[in-house]
């Protein structure tokens, strides 16, 4: 009987989680002086100010022609888009006598089918003398993530690249630990046609396909458990669903609810995945930023599409309640639960150098009714709030981990959130002898 309540209890505890949205964290005054603490104290005016800077449009020089076909195109990168990508960083056959470089040529965009770690594979691009990837997986949107020069640099120097560097470092004892300045960038991207160039920021691959940017997530280690942001497209559908939008910076209003859970309390699952048509309104701060770093013309009509989903400094409120953040399109399968710093938390690989934690979560699905859109019918349940010790270090008494009486081999260790280290690093290949002559 016992057990049924202690089930019960979990149960309960499980779906009384999913069903709130993340908790709307109250705007912080903005400072009468230089807020020498701005990721912390104002996260979304920091959130904005990396978007700024990241997509600000790439020298002529990394914008170049492509020709297919007998049709000319010319591409329309932002600087993110010319920073390495993952197969860039993390090469295929890795050679340690030939390290990755920075490019200092422009990129193609390419297509590319599922393969390994984010379930895409990756060929070199030697026309172009470059690697920078739009994927197409079907029906949903095409990744690629970007690192600029500091985080691209760390990897590289450290021997982070590939699976023997990897367990080497790991071996000396000392954490992994990016610099400051670090930055990552992911995006998103969908098929769009020419007509709707001005709704997005727009590129196109060497075949002259045409893409939109649908979402975007930004890093950076200007805290030590790294600032998280997500962006997205404002025409996305379910883009504020189950845990709702939160900008105290950019647009207004500054909190959208999910249309998941109104205040009656009721929660239609049929309004899950529906447009989000709030009269958002940019801010005088946000025009002022876009206006500094000289946006103007349609590059400023393309980026005027986007909204702050919500920004993350922490893994919880400071009264213990995991807060959420995730992408409606990038975490479209486990959105209820998602949030960036627990997941990337668990971004750790074993004393071997190998992936320490094959899954973001481990929770059972949460199956919903029919009328939800695709997308929403499997919600995974995913880790959220405070990591866990022993997912790290396994305890001399597992019944007590806060006794924190550790045995001495770790079971994990992180590699400082950073999930491209254990998901695309690839092992040299080692040539046997050739067999002896008889």
């Amino acid at each position: 009987m016992r057990r049924v309540q202690v089930l019960l209890v979990v149960c309960l505890f499980v779906f009384s989680t999913v069903a709130q949205q993340s908790p709307q964290i109250p705007c912080n005054p903005p400072p009468t002086g230089v807020d020498l603490a701005l990721p912390m104290n104002q996260p979304d005016r920091f959130a904005w100010e990396l978007f700024v800077q990241v997509n600000q449009k790439a020298p002529p020089a990394f914008q170049h022609t492509i020709t297919y076909q007998g049709n000319t195109f010319r591409t329309n990168s932002a600087v993110w888009e010319t920073w390495p990508d993952d197969p860039w960083t993390f090469p295929q056959n890795p050679n340690p006598a030939n390290p990755p470089k920075w490019p200092d040529a422009p990129y193609t965009k390419r297509l590319h089918p599922k393969g390994k770690g984010s379930g895409l594979t990756h060929t070199a691009n030697l026309a172009g003398k470059g690697k920078d990837f739009i994927l197409d997986t079907g029906t949903s949107a095409g990744e690629e993530v970007h690192r600029n020069r500091a985080t691209f640099d760390y990897v590289i120097k450290n021997n982070l690249w590939y699976t023997q560097g990897i367990k080497a470092f790991v071996a000396k004892g000392a954490p992994a630990n990016f610099p400051t300045d670090s930055i990552e960038v992911k995006g998103n991207w969908v098929s769009i046609t020419e007509n709707q160039k001005s709704q997005y920021h727009w590129n196109y691959d060497e075949q002259g396909n045409l893409w939109g940017l649908v979402a975007m997530h930004i890093t950076s280690k200007a805290i030590p458990n790294w600032f998280w942001a997500t962006f997205e497209w404002f025409g996305n559908p379910g883009r504020c669903d189950y845990i709702g939008c939160s900008d105290c910076f950019g647009f207004m209003p500054s909190f959208v609810p999910s249309n998941t859970c109104p205040s009656s309390g009721t929660c239609p699952p049929t309004a899950v995945g529906q447009v989000y048509a709030e009269p958002a309104t940019m801010t005088p701060g946000l025009a002022a930023l876009f206006a500094k770093a000289g946006y103007s013309g349609d590059w400023l009509g393309e980026y005027g599409n986007y909204r702050l989903k919500g920004s993350m400094t922490d893994f919880t409120t400071s009264t213990g309640q995991p807060i959420l953040l995730g992408n409606s399109v990038t975490e479209s399968s486990f959105l209820q639960t998602a949030s960036c710093m627990t997941c990337h938390s668990r971004a750790a690989v074993t004393p071997n150098g190998e992936i320490a934690f094959g899954a973001f979560g481990e929770a059972p699905t949460l199956p919903l009714q029919a009328a939800v859109p695709p997308q929403y019918q499997s919600q995974q349940t995913t880790y959220h709030g405070t990591p866990d010790p022993i997912w790290f270090t396994r305890y001399a008494d597992q019944a007590f981990p806060a006794l924190f009486v550790p045995e001495l081999t770790p079971l994990a260790i992180q590699m400082d959130f950073v999930w491209a280290i254990p998901f695309q690093a690839n092992p040299v290949q080692t040539t046997p002898p050739p067999a002896p002559k008889k």
